[in-house]
């Protein structure tokens, strides 16, 4: 079963995103809101692809070493997450495939729920 991992709310970004069904005119409906990093790990029974990198080289481009931070683009987004989770993954992981994503909260849910709202993610 694969492993999902999230930036913290520290982490999000304002940004605004195509809503709508896929197939849709680019552009049909932009909203507002909060993105955040959303990783996948892929454990060796799932069918991810062959061209992902591997945990080990995904850390390995986008940790920084100081701050222990993971940074990637996204969509002409720069992501931020804490690797803190990422690390302290059993060794094995490391050669699993990982895919990078992005989950993202419109500002018109978190006004109606106050902390939590509806997401999307993309990967």
């Amino acid at each position: 079963m694969s492993k999902y991992f999230d930036a913290t709310d520290e982490f999000a970004i304002a940004a605004t995103d195509e809503l709508g069904p896929p197939g849709t005119r680019r552009g049909a409906s932009i909203a507002t809101g909060r993105m955040k990093a959303h990783l996948t790990v892929w454990e060796p029974e799932d069918e991810e692809h062959p061209t992902l990198p591997t945990l080990r080289e995904f850390l390995r481009r986008h940790v920084d070493q100081q701050t222990r931070l993971l940074t990637y683009a996204f969509d002409g987004w720069s992501l931020v997450m804490d690797a803190a989770p990422l690390l302290e993954l059993p060794a094995h992981y490391l050669d699993y495939r990982v895919s990078p994503g992005a989950t993202f909260v419109t500002d018109e849910a978190l006004e109606r729920s106050r902390g939590g709202g509806t997401t999307r993610s993309r990967s």
